[in-house]
């Protein structure tokens, strides 16, 4: 029989050599805070109004404040 290494954990390398479970494994936390997409998809129309909405109204806000 051959005189094979043994697969470490983490290595990701050939050999038959696993990777770390804990690198495929999102936290509650992060999933929970709804980060963009991470690829060139257009971001959803719902979230574009909100943007647009939360906007308008700080626009607004300051705009009262600085004229009065």
């Amino acid at each position: 029989m051959a005189n094979r290494p043994t697969a470490k954990v983490g290595s990701g390398g050939s050999n038959g050599a696993t990777h770390s479970p804990a690198a495929f494994i999102v936290p509650v936390r992060r999933a929970r805070l709804r980060l963009p997409a991470a690829n060139d998809n257009a971001t959803p129309l719902s979230r574009r109004l909100l943007r647009f909405g939360f906007y308008t109204v700080m626009a607004g806000i300051l705009a009262f404040l600085l004229l009065t």
